[in-house]
């Protein structure tokens, strides 16, 4: 790969991105342990291939070529993604933003754009929840959770409408759940103790403290030690609060 880089202004658009594609393959994924990083830090050959790519990225940002470069946010590589979302995010912001998330997590670029959406899409207003069979408040609990666990690719800790989405979720679930208790029904939380999704587990070891003690406190235990931050937190909230007898859920356990 040429490190003469006068020649970039005469290149195609496809040529510079896949020309950038090839450097961050040559860097690697940032957060991989340093010994799986194809080129050593500090070293010359990864300074001069990161001069380049930042070379290529600078040109790429003038001409703004949004179609050609979302290939990039969606490469099977995790190294391409995280690179595109950080140098060329303000030629496609948004799928930048989902780009960088699926980098994190490990998970494909539009699997990450469907779960942003799913969390900024509120559940129907009707019925109301007093008008709801209890398999309908379920659907609603486990919806409502999935989108929680869904605003782990938000910034909710950046942005104040984010964080104002998340609490509106946190209110779907709880209030889904606060239902399902005043008709005395809580103990049909306890087999998604099971379910796939972790925040859907999560929610439903939450709301079982009072019935399943056992497995509910060591599902939230886990989540307290090894999870997202705001699972983590959670977890950890509510086991102290269950442990001190302060409640845990208003209206729930």
């Amino acid at each position: 790969m040429s490190s003469d880089l006068s020649d970039i202004p005469g290149q195609s658009t496809d040529q510079l991105v896949r020309r950038f594609a090839a450097n961050a393959l040559r860097l690697g994924y940032r957060l991989d342990p340093i010994e799986k990083l194809p080129l050593k830090l500090g070293t010359p050959e990864r300074e001069a291939v990161i001069k380049e790519v930042q070379a290529v990225a600078r040109e790429l940002r003038a001409r703004k070529p949004v179609a050609q470069v979302r290939p990039l946010y969606e490469s099977e590589h995790r190294a391409v993604r995280s690179l595109a979302s950080t140098l060329l995010g303000a030629i496609d912001p948004d799928l930048a933003q989902a780009a960088l998330r699926s980098a994190q997590y490990d998970l494909p670029t539009d699997e990450v754009v469907a779960l942003i959406r799913r969390a900024r899409t509120p559940p129907p207003e009707r019925p109301a929840l007093a008008e709801m069979t209890l398999d309908a408040l379920i659907e609603r609990f486990v919806d409502a959770s999935t989108r929680l666990y869904a605003t782990r690719f938000l910034y909710c800790f950046e942005e104040p409408a984010d964080m104002d989405v998340r609490n509106a979720i946190l209110d779907n679930v709880w209030d889904a759940a606060r239902e399902i208790n005043a008709r005395g029904e809580l103990a049909i939380l306890a087999p998604l103790m099971d379910h796939a999704n972790v925040r859907v587990r999560f929610n439903a070891a939450m709301g079982c403290l009072g019935i399943e003690p056992q497995k509910a406190s060591a599902i939230l235990e886990a989540i307290g030690k090894r999870g997202e931050e705001f699972d983590m937190m959670d977890a950890r909230n509510a086991l102290y609060h269950w442990r001190k007898g302060t409640g845990v859920v208003w209206g729930v356990v």
